[in-house]
């Protein structure tokens, strides 16, 4: 009900007009039965001793009953277009709020999950709301009005009859709407099974080349087959459930047929109705029959639509932990300075990365971070572009807390560059122009020239237009890394921040970014992080960190000299 009231009521005009013509339907639906009786009192009279010519009312009524047919074609045509359009355009208003929610939100809650649970949600829940929405907008009205309508004219031509009805259905209802409590149950189950095989099938996708190298093709098969077996296993259990609908009502409706029938034949023989009055009801039967399994069948479906609904709200009603502090504001242009004071921080699992880590770098200044890994070197880049808040100490720029700037501005003021250069599904300019939107044309080519990348791009069949494809496929390591740093160029942020920009490139590669690099940082606060200490040697200073602690901190020269943790760094990627 909440997702119906705040996202398909937005667009109640497309359902207003559907169910307009749902009632259009319904009234052309219900008067078959009457007209039927009619029809067939005239045939009756026409088969009589007496031989007579067929009345005119007689093929009044017969017409009357192909334009009924033709208005509820039409109708239904209209309803089902007015109904549809109003679901979809309510389907992309969902996924609208589920992405924004996410983009907007923590990066924890999407680091934390499977990729491939949030593509189910997507995609899989989605289409179980759409599915929910479309038979509910089209049946449920439909439905309803054409059973009520039904009834109404049953009673007209014989109540005792309609009676029969009224009684046996109602038995039907207890266990229908018991059946819909466990689809929604096991939906739920089923639902989530399906963004773990969405994961399983990008993993494997993502990771052919180590399943080729490490003949790795029979485990993968094996992992993929239980996914799917099990994924048919929780199928069948939401389909038996709904399977058994059917069967329930096709036993209600024998018995209403049986009661109807023998009561009939006691009346015929009575003379207490007329076969008119019988083949108006079995009509009438005839066409509320379908509508009553359909409205039967309708509640499994919302039921599995409603636990969809369930997941949506799982992840639009999650209110962020990293937010604007309420008098956040926003810092401009920052000279650079940026400083840890006693900072502590533990992962939501419980990790602790960072245990009293202080230092401070100075606009201009080049900082590189060395250490083992699970020293909290990232952990420091996270901290600062706050994609998470520290358990203890303060993180601030320009001597001002991270906390009370908006974090928009905040990151405004940084670019990144990582090892696993992100770019994106469209073109090589977009890629580059995603630094800052609406950049021109000459700002562009001017970062991919500090970037070293001009040269490449041009070579690229279609240059700045070529498409980049999927995560920069169609680059190799060292393109992908220069497209990056150009997106960082063209931001032109006071800080810079590297995330093992070049420990993925071979040395030719290394050295071209390299130069880009030393060009662009001049005059940027540029933090490092490395464990190439050849990356580093010519920063201004180098922090190791150990165990989330700075343990020294000083220029290659001089850590070189003290003979510590610096120093045994070198001598083992030395030897």
């Amino acid at each position: 009900m909440r997702l119906a009231r705040e996202r398909f009521a937005t667009h109640w005009r497309w359902f207003v007009a559907g169910t307009l013509c749902a009632a259009l339907t319904s009234i052309a639906a219900a008067s078959y039965g009457y007209l039927l009786k009619l029809v067939v009192e005239g045939l009756e009279a026409l088969a009589g001793p007496d031989k007579v010519e067929v009345p005119t009312s007689l093929w009044w009524l017969i017409a009357i009953i192909g334009v009924a047919a033709v208005v509820r074609s039409l109708a239904l045509y209209g309803m089902t277009i007015f109904n549809n359009t109003g679901v979809q355009r309510a389907v992309v208003d969902i996924q609208a709020d589920q992405f924004g929610a996410l983009t907007d939100g923590d990066f924890a809650r999407i680091a934390a999950e499977a990729s491939g649970g949030f593509v189910s949600r997507f995609i899989n829940d989605v289409n179980a709301l759409r599915d929910a929405g479309l038979r509910i907008a089209n049946n449920l009205t439909k439905g309803i009005l054409t059973v009520i309508g039904v009834f109404i004219t049953m009673l007209v031509m014989d109540w005792k009859l309609t009676l029969v009805l009224l009684v046996i259905y109602p038995i039907a209802f207890a266990p229908v709407l018991a059946l819909g409590n466990r689809v929604r149950k096991r939906s739920r189950q089923s639902q989530r099974q399906i963004g773990e095989v969405t994961s399983l099938l990008g993993e494997a996708f993502q990771s052919a080349r180590v399943v080729k190298a490490y003949g790795l093709e029979d485990y993968q098969k094996a992992r993929a087959e239980r996914g799917f077996v099990e994924r048919s296993r929780l199928f069948l259990k939401v389909l038996t459930d709904r399977a058994a609908v059917d069967p329930i009502l096709e036993i209600t409706g024998g018995l209403a047929l049986v009661g109807i029938l023998a009561l009939t034949a006691w009346r015929i023989a009575q003379g207490d109705t007329s076969l008119g009055n019988f083949v108006g009801i079995v009509g009438a039967i005839a066409v509320a029959a379908p509508e009553l399994r359909a409205l039967g069948t309708l509640n499994s479906v919302a039921q599995e639509g409603g636990a969809a609904a369930d997941r949506v709200f799982e992840i639009t009603d999650a209110a962020p932990e990293i937010a604007d502090a309420p008098g956040a504001q926003p810092i401009g242009f920052v000279t650079g300075t940026v400083a840890f004071d006693n900072v502590r921080f533990a992962y939501p699992d419980g990790t602790e990365a960072l245990k009293g880590l202080s230092f401070i770098a100075n606009p201009g200044e080049t900082i590189a971070l060395v250490g083992p890994s699970g020293a909290g070197k990232s952990t420091v880049f996270n901290l600062l572009l706050r994609l998470y808040d520290p358990t203890g100490g303060v993180v601030s720029v320009d001597g001002t807390n991270v906390r009370d700037i908006t974090g928009a501005s905040l990151r405004s003021n940084m670019g990144l560059v990582a090892q696993d250069a992100a770019l994106f599904d469209d073109t090589i300019r977009a890629n580059i122009a995603l630094g800052r939107l609406g950049a021109s044309e000459a700002d562009i080519e001017a970062a991919a020239r500090a970037a070293n990348a001009h040269d490449f791009i041009l070579a690229l069949p279609g240059g700045y237009d070529a498409p980049a494809g999927e995560m920069g496929r169609n680059l190799s390591g060292g393109q992908r890394q220069r497209i990056a740093l150009a997106r960082a160029i063209i931001r032109a942020a006071p800080i810079l921040l590297l995330d093992e920009a070049t420990s993925a490139l071979d040395a030719e590669s290394e050295a071209k970014v390299q130069d880009a690099l030393a060009g662009f940082a001049k005059g940027r606060t540029t933090l490092i992080i490395a464990h190439r200490l050849s990356t580093v040697r010519a920063a201004d200073r180098i922090i190791v960190m150990e165990d989330g602690r700075a343990v020294e901190d000083g220029s290659h020269g001089v850590l070189m000299e003290k003979n510590g943790a610096y120093r045994r760094l070198v001598d083992l990627q030395l030897s």
